[in-house]
């Protein structure tokens, strides 16, 4: 499995907006098999931004807990 790299957020909401006006498209071309394939797409995306929400609050409760320290 691959680890998500914070840094690469930016380029996962870009993903996510090219994948939404694909599905527009397929849509409206009425290409239903591609349609239920950027779906799935959009499933996995959204998979992928709770997880890097997860990894943020993490790392955002790693600083607040190492600052206490000092």
């Amino acid at each position: 499995m691959l680890r998500l790299d914070l840094a690469q957020e930016p380029r996962l909401l870009e993903i996510e907006f090219n994948t939404r006006d694909r599905l527009g498209e397929a849509q409206r071309m009425q290409w239903l098999g591609e349609v239920a394939g950027l779906q799935e797409s959009l499933r996995h995306i959204a998979v992928k931004k709770q997880q890097a929400e997860r990894l943020q609050a993490q790392a955002g409760q790693g600083e607040n807990g190492a600052s206490s320290l000092s």
